[in-house]
């Protein structure tokens, strides 16, 4: 799957099913069986460099991101009662990483949450199709209940309004004018720019900001499916882990990733993983354990090159 359709997926399809095969989905290039605890994992080094242009300055795309994001922003959206007040907050915002939080604001609600004509969206008609004896149900149903209840603030708006602002929301996250600054990274690439995407990448994980360095997933698993297929060889990547491995850092990081935040409850009502922080429910969406335990281990390494801004350790090669 390419960059951009992965990236546009994965912020647009929070409620839908088909997120545990964009979140999960193993790379279907050349790959070992699973890492256990025991196996050694390095970075992938490509054959030969593939950044070959000049890119800005580094310090110059620090300085491009959002201070303080995961506080002012992202941890505030993922504990609002209220995401409405979120979107209104961030709707209009001259940067374009704020306009991804409204959008996250705006997508967790609509279309979900749109009813068809004449009909309003109640929970029973949402969670119909469940399975009736998916032991989750219960807890996938409180799930869809308790995000209507964080959109409710949106129930004064006419149903056009919701049509309209959603395609204009989408049309402009199409554009690539309302992205988080990973998703902006997978842009690049995804665009042949290998250079530029790596360097705001490296500013990225410069910044140390716990949801910058979460949305570096959208990033990292195209990048290292691009340098391992660069190999033409068998390789022990699992682009789909190290992706992963980013999440479960930035939650290491002082992302809210509790029981009670908005993407733990987007998963539950989803995939139905809906027991305990953000971390543990994508490592219960994990098919078997030997996967769960090489993305334990992949996250611990991860999060000890981003402490300490090691780019060889997290493969992101030097302009």
């Amino acid at each position: 799957m390419k960059a951009k359709s992965l990236a546009l997926l994965l912020g647009a399809a929070c409620l839908l099913p088909v997120l545990l095969y964009l979140v999960f989905a193993r790379y279907d290039g050349p790959q070992a069986p699973a890492l256990s605890l025991n196996d050694s994992y390095h970075p992938v080094i490509a054959s030969a460099p593939l950044i070959t242009r000049s890119a800005p300055l580094v310090s110059a795309t620090v300085s491009a991101l959002p201070q303080n994001m995961t506080q002012t922003s992202a941890n505030p959206l993922e504990r609002s009662e209220d995401l409405r007040a979120i979107y209104q907050q961030f709707k209009d915002s001259a940067n374009a990483s704020e306009r991804h939080i409204a959008w996250r604001a705006w997508s967790a609600c609509f279309p979900t949450f749109i009813g068809a004509q004449g009909q309003s969206a109640t929970i029973e008609n949402l969670t119909a199709a469940l399975p009736a004896h998916d032991t989750k149900r219960s807890a996938r149903v409180d799930a869809y209940r308790a995000l209507q209840g964080r959109c409710k603030a949106y129930s004064d708006m006419r149903r056009e309004e919701m049509l309209a602002t959603t395609r204009q929301l989408q049309q402009a996250y199409d554009s690539g004018t309302n992205l988080s600054p990973g998703e902006a990274a997978a842009k690049l690439l995804a665009e042949g720019k290998t250079a530029e995407a790596v360097q705001m990448a490296r500013a990225i994980v410069l910044s140390q900001d716990p949801f910058a360095i979460h949305s570096l997933r959208d990033f990292i698993q195209p990048y290292v499916v691009q340098q391992v297929d660069a190999q033409m060889a068998a390789s022990r990547e699992r682009p789909d882990l190290r992706g992963l491995a980013f999440s479960l850092a930035a939650c290491q990081m002082g992302l809210e990733c509790g029981p009670g935040s908005l993407s733990a409850l987007q998963l539950c009502a989803s995939i139905g993983a809906c027991s305990g922080s953000v971390s543990e429910r994508y490592l219960q969406a994990l098919p078997d354990q030997a996967d769960r335990d090489a993305l334990q281990q992949e996250s611990r390494r991860v999060l000890d090159a981003l402490r300490s801004a090691d780019f060889a350790a997290l493969g992101l090669l030097a302009p």
